[in-house]
């Protein structure tokens, strides 16, 4: 799609990048190419409505730009690209021809086909997000974490951890990985996000919402009134509701990630429809609980022992106007923008029915087009996973606020780690001035959204939580940690005759890594990486993954010396054929 400033509507051409049923490989650099198409048809004064025009600019621009890159050369990539050249070329040449399409047009095609789009692109962009006029934050290992599955994140920063400070890991494909001392011999074992500093006790308790509740209650740290229902007891529910008075919130009982949550419920029928959309979830068959709606910004405090280290406010989805885009345009180029953060670029605004409700209820579309400055609010909960925003704050609040959430994770027995959710009104002011209330505890590491948060200063968390954790286990660290790695890694499983090589030695070399990764056996493979260190640990983790014929079993990696080799390569594993003339050789040498 694509504006000028002298034309009141837009135009959209459309790529199918389907192919008997199957996606189309869809390479970077063929998408980078049409957005060049675009913006140069709409700012270097070429006709609308030109076709011939139009055709020379592009033929010329595939000449100078898509013919250089190796990826569209051949087919899948060249047919990908040739698709979206054709698209842009079909909008362009429609923009100012008399059966353009209508707002309406362009509104029906966005409600209806939007759902079906991964991604698209619109000229001029609308301008990145910024906040108090800050740019989001950039983060150096971005590349290396975006290829790791989203929920291997938490624990991937632990072992990175470990292995700046000289120590040993065994990683296993289910997400566990166990790192050792090489001084002490003592090891620590950690599941994902869980760590030795969560006992299984704790875990259970602050995963039952109202177990959690009922325990912080009893020490006087306020919580929300409320109760759990069945699914069965939908009526029972909205008369409790009823007389607790509005606005409330509808929660799953045991839930992660936002999911089921409907925040600011307002009246009975919204709260009917909450009822419906949380059934309608994958997690609509549990109890849920209802609860009266505390005023408050949403936040996540850290807690480590008996300190408070990062606290991030959050807010719930949205995107700002320009008066020139449209809610879709604005949704898509956010998430742009979360794509360059590790923690949020596997957690995107998604166009499901709870964002068209919530804009249902603002009397929007996915093609009104907000005024300038005007904020469209997508979520009704905070949630980072539901498309949220992320402030690290915590050097503002104030030591009350502190003191209070490190009671609330002390009152259950041993979680030495919590990421603590509370409603505050003002961050600033102490408790007593204010009403502050806890609304969750969660034992699994929250480590990402402090970690990387969009604006503020990011907190060394998962540092400090892998510290907390050898310190719990009487490991002396050393010093300092090394910015760099050199790790022989030992791999083991289905990896020899499955590609599993090639596939390790193209993900080194696109990580900037230098050494060499060969066969050591039937069912081992040994690589020697070195580089920064975030890359390197990073893909140690990947090596858990493999192609799709091979099946990792473990991956072990060691620090070793740097072999200073000046690329990385893939060794050949020597033939039988290869072997028989080299023991030729040697014989005949002996006579």
């Amino acid at each position: 799609m694509g504006h000028r400033a002298d034309q009141e509507i837009s135009t959209v051409g459309q790529a199918e990048l389907i192919d008997g049923g199957e996606d189309l490989l869809m390479p970077a650099a063929a998408w980078e190419v049409g957005e060049k198409l675009l913006k140069g048809l709409l700012f270097k004064d070429v006709p609308l409505g030109d076709a011939g025009q139009a055709q020379a600019f592009i033929d010329a621009m595939t000449l100078s730009e898509a013919s250089e890159i190796a990826e569209l050369q051949e087919s899948p990539g060249r047919e990908a690209f040739e698709r979206i050249r054709d698209a842009v070329k079909e909008a362009f040449v429609m923009f100012s021809a008399h059966d353009a399409p209508s707002r309406d047009d362009l509104g029906r095609m966005l409600e209806t086909k939007l759902p079906q789009v991964n991604r698209y692109f619109v000229a001029p962009e609308p301008t990145a997000p910024h906040f108090q006029g800050e740019p989001a934050n950039v983060f150096e290992d971005a590349p290396f974490i975006e290829p790791l599955p989203k929920d291997g994140t938490k624990g991937h920063l632990l072992e990175r951890e470990a292995l700046r400070y000289g120590m040993a890991s065994t990683r296993y494909p289910n997400g566990a990985f166990v790192v050792t001392d090489l001084n002490s011999q003592k090891q620590l074992g950690f599941k994902w996000g869980r760590s030795p500093l969560a006992s299984g006790v704790a875990l259970s308790i602050c995963s039952y919402k109202e177990a959690t509740r009922r325990l912080l209650k009893r020490i006087d740290v306020p919580v929300p009134h409320g109760r759990v229902f069945s699914t069965a007891d939908r009526d029972l529910a909205v008369q409790y509701a009823d007389r607790i008075g509005y606005p409330v919130v509808c929660k799953p009982v045991a839930g992660l990630r936002g999911i089921g949550v409907v925040a600011n419920i307002q009246n009975r029928e919204e709260l009917e429809d909450a009822l419906t959309l949380y059934q309608q979830s994958q997690l609509g068959d549990d109890d849920f609980v209802i609860e009266e709606h505390v005023p408050g910004e949403d936040y996540r405090i850290v807690v480590i022992g008996d300190e408070v280290v990062a606290s991030v406010v959050r807010s719930a989805a949205s995107v700002t106007g320009d008066g020139m885009h449209t809610v879709a345009d604005l949704i898509e180029y956010k998430n742009r923008a979360r794509q360059e953060n590790p923690h949020l670029s596997s957690r995107p605004i998604t166009l499901s029915e709870s964002l068209q409700y919530q804009l249902k209820l603002a009397g929007l579309t996915f093609s009104s087009i907000p005024e300038a400055g005007q904020t469209v609010l997508l979520a009704n909960s905070a949630n980072l996973s539901q498309g949220g925003d992320s402030f690290e704050i915590a050097d503002e609040m104030h030591p009350s606020i502190k003191e209070l959430a490190v009671k609330a994770v002390q009152a259950v027995p041993g979680l030495g780690f919590c990421g603590l959710d509370m409603l505050i009104e003002d961050h600033r002011k102490p408790v007593w001035e204010q009403r502050c209330t806890v609304i969750e505890l969660n034992a699994h590491a929250a480590i990402g959204s402090a970690q990387y948060p969009m604006w503020g200063t990011p907190a060394p968390v998962a540092k400090k939580f892998f510290e907390a954790t050898a310190a719990a286990s009487e490991i002396t660290l050393p010093e300092h940690q090394s910015k760099r790695l050199t790790l022989r890694f030992d791999i083991r499983g289905r990896v020899t005759g499955v590609g599993y090589r090639k596939w390790f030695g193209k993900r080194a070399r696109r990580f900037g890594l230098t050494g060499y990764v060969k066969n050591a056996s039937r069912k081992r493979v040994e690589a020697v990486v070195s580089g920064p260190a975030d890359a390197v640990s990073a893909l140690g983790y990947l090596a858990t993954t493999g192609t799709t014929k091979a099946v990792i079993t473990s991956v072990v990696m060691t620090p070793v010396e740097d072999p200073l080799m000046e690329q990385f390569q893939v060794m050949k594993t020597p033939t039988l054929r290869g072997l028989l003339r080299r023991v030729k050789r040697q014989v005949s040498q002996l006579f």
